[in-house]
């Protein structure tokens, strides 16, 4: 029998706009290959492509409506909390509820980048496979020095938090994948 997998996505994996949904839907038929995989992603739409339609093989779906003024609210608790901008933003309480209450199904979890992470990093009972796709603090690094005003402010911070959720991640997930040698290398010399 084969090891069921949670697959996580920050947006629709389908249809595909851009390079990162290829690379989500193409790691999404791999696992398919060797796990039972149901599905939970993030959408702003209220009516979505049928995953299956795509890859048949995917057993559940559970998309989660969000507007984006949900999404820009759960911003704001960056004011109250250490986690990067882009991990409030895709941090929704009840998509983390409904991932607890299902998570003992699991052999393991895959999350398509740190946006996902949260909901399972602190999770020590289940095997977690994370891709980073990219470092994101190498990103924010580079915009920071380019940056003028509010928006330098705003790199600044969440280039520091990017920084240490990334090495954070490191440690809490089993096995991390990155797109890139260099994006690996600056994640990599930027452990303590």
């Amino acid at each position: 029998m084969a090891k069921s997998l949670l697959f996580i996505s920050s947006r629709p994996i389908f249809p595909i706009t851009g390079g990162d949904q290829i690379r989500t839907a193409q790691q999404l038929e791999l696992l398919c290959e060797h796990f039972e995989v149901d599905v939970v992603y993030i959408t702003p739409n209220q009516e979505d492509i049928d995953i299956r339609d795509y890859i048949p093989s995917v057993k559940k779906i559970y998309p989660f409506r969000i507007s984006k003024w949900q999404h820009y609210l759960n911003t704001m608790r960056f004011l109250i909390n250490k986690l990067p901008l882009q991990v409030n933003y895709y941090y929704i309480r009840h998509v983390a509820i409904k991932i607890d209450s299902i998570l003992r199904d699991y052999d393991c979890v895959f999350c398509n980048n740190i946006r996902t992470a949260e909901y399972v990093k602190g999770k020590n009972s289940l095997t977690k496979y994370l891709d980073f796709v990219d470092a994101i603090s190498m990103n924010y690094d580079k915009a920071r020095h380019e940056a003028k005003g509010l928006k330098k402010i705003i790199y600044e911070i969440d280039y520091r938090r990017c920084k240490e959720y990334e090495q954070k991640c490191l440690d809490a997930f089993d096995s991390c994948a990155v797109i890139s040698d260099v994006d690996n290398q600056y994640i990599m010399s930027c452990q303590k």
